[in-house]
């Protein structure tokens, strides 16, 4: 399915009939080389001409004949152009990709060349430039929370499979595993614009605590509100503080607080104090803080959140 999409959006770009988002998906995937086969597949096709084709005809009418192949032949000239004038301006700038890859049991945080921050769940892939362009154009696999920097100016394009999510400064999760039917987008705050790359060339415009989701089977994209009690919810900005308060306490108030439930393993955890002031916090930033404490790592399985001191582990900023 993924073929057949790459190659209309190639055949929708050469007969000028991409809209915005599907212009914007088409350079991003042409810098990464995704398009390369399907590009000169079309430029052989519509270029290799016949015998009696190519003999010119003695009447003066012979334009005539010529129109559709001259006319092919000056569209694929002009993407060709813009293909390699694309390419050029890559390697000159000398952007480079970086890819990340989260095989810790616990989410992974990276802050981007805009200021932006991405959350990476376990098994999650993230591929990003070293210096965005006109436009911040991102690919990913997995589960990743994006607190995207506002730029009005430079739209942030998050490409995980057929699924393009266009934002400009908001925060919001995509799920979208490998070998999983279903690609989802919640958002937690600002707007987030959803289309894909399927015939069926659909958008879906979402506001704080809706989602939609994507079949891949059907391609139809569903739009709901988050449901009570999601564990989107964990990516929800805190409001908690606590004044020399033991962990067997705090832990629980988050628990409740997030609807996730959190525990400690061993029993010396639970004597630990700590004065510490969350609001505007996530709960994965809210986890990190507390093993920087107390010197222990947490892991994430599931919907469980374990803290322990042993095999310690801790996350990356």
């Amino acid at each position: 399915m993924e073929e057949e999409n790459y190659k209309e959006l190639v055949q929708r770009y050469l007969e000028k009939k991409s809209t915005d988002e599907e212009l914007e998906v088409f350079v991003y995937l042409m810098k990464q080389g995704k398009l390369d086969k399907y590009l000169e597949e079309t430029m052989n096709t519509d270029l290799c001409l016949d015998q009696d084709q190519i003999r010119l005809p003695e009447k003066k009418g012979w334009l005539k004949l010529f129109r559709w192949p001259m006319a092919a032949a000056i569209t694929l000239t002009a993407g060709m152009l813009f293909f390699f004038s694309v390419r050029k301006q890559q390697t000159n700038t000398q952007i480079r990709t970086h890819v990340i890859y989260n095989s810790a049991n616990s989410v992974l945080k990276k802050i981007l060349p805009d200021g932006s921050t991405v959350w990476l769940n376990p098994g999650a892939r993230f591929t990003y430039p070293s210096r965005f362009g006109e436009f911040r154009a991102v690919s990913m696999q997995g589960e990743i929370f994006f607190e995207v920097a506002k730029d009005h100016q430079h739209p942030f394009l998050i490409s995980s499979g057929t699924v393009l999510t266009k934002v400009w400064g908001t925060s919001f999760r995509i799920r979208s595993v490998s070998g999983e039917k279903i690609t989802t987008v919640s958002v937690l705050t600002g707007k987030v614009s959803v289309s894909t790359a399927s015939k069926a060339k659909k958008e879906v415009i979402l506001l704080p605590e809706e989602e939609v989701s994507y079949n891949k089977a059907d391609q139809h994209l569903l739009k709901a509100p988050i449901e009570l009690g999601s564990d989107m919810m964990v990516w929800r900005k805190a409001e908690l503080s606590f004044e020399d308060t033991e962990l067997s306490a705090i832990i629980p108030a988050l628990s409740r607080y997030y609807h996730v439930p959190i525990f400690l393993k061993e029993e010396k955890l639970k004597k630990y104090r700590l004065t510490a002031d969350f609001k505007g916090k996530n709960l994965p930033d809210i986890l990190v803080l507390i093993c920087k404490s107390v010197q222990c790592s947490y892991t994430s399985i599931g919907k469980e959140i374990t803290l322990t001191t042993a095999n310690q582990q801790f996350n990356h900023l």
